[in-house]
């Protein structure tokens, strides 16, 4: 129900039903309320303390919800190394199964060996996050960040990510759009584009980066 809904039935009430809702204001959503102080101003009734009172409760709810944010983002931050860690390492793995079970005959050795470094290193810097050692932060940074951009010109490209790819992609059709591929690709040079051209942006990849981030800041204010 509208604001001003609840101000056209408190029209019809009398002072003093007027004057109850605001002392019972609890009882009441907010709107209701709202709409009984505009009744209530618009009639020149005395309610300043009754006035005083709300903005007060008001304002505590405000700080209270404000204090409630701020503890839930310092958990989700604080959760960074685990989260992230484990995903680095499952990732990594996905990689070293792929190219051992998947499709090791399909893949050149150059493929292969590229393949065999990314898993490497998305394990350890799972890891060294994980278990908060020195240079965690750096490499986990370095690995997401080689997983925020695809493209493909033609029949050459760059892709990587493991094991989601979640973002946007421009394709050469111009048609823009979310794109979900869950397991992991890995391209580097020549390839058989569905497309022959395509631009995405991996947003987990981001948002990895930016919680790293905001982790090693809470860690440098300790």
């Amino acid at each position: 129900m509208s604001k001003e809904t609840f101000k056209n039935r408190m029209n019809k009430l009398p002072d003093d039903e007027l004057m109850a809702i605001l002392k019972k204001r609890h009882q009441y959503q907010k709107d209701a309320v709202n709409a009984a102080i505009d009744v209530a101003e618009s009639r020149n009734l005395n309610f300043e303390e009754i006035r005083k009172e709300i903005v007060d409760e008001r304002v505590n709810v405000e700080i209270h919800q404000n204090e409630l944010n701020k503890e839930r983002k310092l958990k989700i931050i604080k959760l960074t190394p685990k989260t992230i860690g484990i995903y680095q390492i499952v990732g990594g793995m996905f990689l070293i199964l792929s190219s051992l079970f998947i499709s090791p005959f399909q893949l050149k050795t150059i493929t292969l060996i590229f393949l065999a470094l990314l898993a490497s290193f998305s394990i350890i810097a799972g890891y060294l996050l994980l278990k908060e050692k020195k240079n965690g932060i750096l490499l986990s940074v370095i690995n997401q960040a080689l997983q925020i951009i695809k493209f493909q010109i033609f029949s050459y490209g760059f892709k990587y990510y493991t094991p989601l790819y979640l973002g946007l992609v421009i394709t050469d059709e111009l048609s823009f759009g979310l794109d979900i591929q869950p397991g992991m690709s890995f391209i580097l040079g020549p390839s058989e584009p569905e497309y022959s051209m395509f631009f995405g942006i991996n947003l987990i990849a981001i948002f990895a980066i930016y919680y790293v981030y905001k982790y090693k800041k809470l860690k440098t204010n300790k």
